[in-house]
């Protein structure tokens, strides 16, 4: 099993048991029948075909891996045959529809296109409704899954995109047109470092990434050998003699970082020689070691003064480019003060402009003032209003209070006249005589009745209240009372 199939089958949320059997077999007859499975399983491998690439799992026939771009044909079929499954028949059905929906496109088509990408002509639209029609009626044959074809280059679009967008991201850090400014090898390098891949970009893969920079993203531009990064505030201009001086200063800075850096290793393996010969007691390896440790470093001296003084020529034109970028600012911003100040005109045009907003400010003011006092004299009349309201308001509470206390008044006469009446009820009550008593034994009919029977014939009966002075004076106090409120 290759290292591709591996991977495809290892997608879980995709390639799940039960699924597999469906994505190899050949389910393009159900683009008719059931064109929500098609679609899917069309979808399923698009993505999967893509994030391998991604992951640096599709290789040429070359040995280079390619992850902006896809060998498609007998290669690539043996790659993804499993010993369970065989080989995916759709895949080339799945192709075609990545290619109509331009996530795929030709190798050479996409890089012969002087057109962008993106950009779409008027007379694709009608087309594309045609071919549908004739498809739909049977007249247009779609190409079959099992269809023997060539091998064919495609370029992967989401991953061209994804690519461009890190990359370009990494790039943000530059801003001078020194730093800006590269070979093509030291582009593809700060493109796989901007990936974290080691080693540099495929050819291919580097090709497709410029020629989609420069012309679906226009921000580069680049004559094979040499890469500038264009900002979007400046114009864009073809690479000049400068450009190409630039990239080849940087370049040879870089060979002769490598040589230091290889030079200084060697010395260091040199004196480790010469260390070990020494505690060996063997002379000659230790003289020849230190012989080899010598010279290495002469040209290591050499090396570093040529690295000096390439970086002090670097530094001195990265200074001169950027004294051209202020100048330049400079010159525009001239021009802008100067078109600004042919718009506000003379100081005398000025004076006179203030002078007209100081009368229209104070006749704002006047207004203003007109209608503060306007609205304070209606101000004052809704207040005489409102206290108006609130005193009858006011009355109209005290003369439903003096009310109440009337009623109350008469409440309280009526219960004292029925205590009145009941208490004169009480006293007309006639008390127990003699007569009415029952026979009350004696010692002689003819004597005389003793002291007992006279206190018995003057005390009332149980029940019987007698009146007395007080009482009555009260309530008499207490009528005069309530008649005195009530007249009032």
């Amino acid at each position: 099993m290759s290292d591709l199939l591996q991977y495809i089958l290892s997608q879980q949320d995709q390639f799940r048991r039960a699924r597999i059997p469906s994505l190899f077999s050949d389910f393009t007859v159900q683009r008719h029948t059931n064109p929500d499975g098609y679609y899917a399983n069309v979808n399923i491998w698009e993505e999967v075909l893509c994030r391998a690439a991604s992951a640096g799992l599709v290789v040429g026939r070359d040995g280079t891996v390619q992850r902006l771009s896809l060998e498609a044909g007998p290669y690539l079929l043996q790659k993804l045959e499993s010993s369970d499954w065989g080989r995916p028949l759709a895949i080339n059905a799945v192709i075609d529809e990545a290619i109509a929906r331009r996530q795929m496109l030709s190798y050479h088509a996409f890089l012969a296109s002087p057109h962008s990408i993106y950009s779409r002509s008027w007379t694709e639209l009608p087309w594309r409704f045609v071919a549908w029609g004739l498809e739909q009626m049977g007249l247009r044959q779609t190409v079959s899954s099992t269809d023997t074809r060539q091998s064919r280059e495609l370029v992967l679009i989401p991953n061209v995109e994804k690519v461009a967008g890190r990359i370009l991201t990494h790039l943000e850090k530059y801003s001078s047109q020194v730093d800006r400014t590269f070979t093509t090898a030291m582009f593809s390098r700060e493109a796989a470092a901007a990936l974290e891949i080691d080693g540099d970009l495929a050819d291919k893969d580097l090709t497709v990434l410029l020629k989609y920079l420069a012309r679906d993203r226009q921000v580069l531009v680049t004559d094979g050998k040499v890469v500038r990064i264009t900002r979007s505030t400046e114009v864009v201009s073809p690479i000049s003699k400068e450009d190409r001086a630039i990239a080849s200063l940087k370049s040879l800075i870089e060979d002769i970082g490598r040589q230091v850096r290889a030079l200084e290793a060697q010395i260091a393996n040199s004196r480790e020689k010469s260390q070990q010969a020494v505690e060996t007691k063997n002379r000659p390896s230790a003289l020849a070691a230190l012989r080899s440790k010598k010279s290495a470093e002469s040209v290591l001296a050499q090396r570093m003064d040529t690295l000096f003084q390439l970086e002090q020529v670097l530094g001195s034109i990265q200074q001169a480019s950027d004294q051209v970028a202020m100048v330049r600012v400079m010159k525009d911003s001239a021009g802008v003060l100067r078109g600004l100040n042919a718009k506000v005109g003379s100081a005398h045009d000025v004076e006179n402009a203030l002078e007209s907003l100081k009368e229209e400010m104070g006749m704002v003011e006047d207004i203003g003032s007109v209608i503060s006092e306007a609205g304070q004299e209606i101000n004052v009349a809704d207040e005489n209003e409102i206290d108006e309201e609130l005193d009858a308001l006011l009355r109209q509470k005290e003369k439903a209070e003096e009310e109440e206390a009337v009623e109350s008044t008469k409440q309280r006469l009526a219960d004292v006249q029925t205590e009145d009446n009941t208490e004169a009820n009480r006293a007309q009550k006639p008390t127990l005589s003699t007569d009415e008593n029952p026979t009350i034994p004696s010692a002689t009919s003819g004597s005389t009745p003793s002291r007992e029977d006279s206190a018995l014939e003057t005390t009332p009966l149980d029940g019987e209240k007698a009146s007395s002075p007080d009482s009555s004076r009260a309530s008499h106090n207490r009528r005069e009372s309530d008649h005195a409120i009530l007249e009032s």
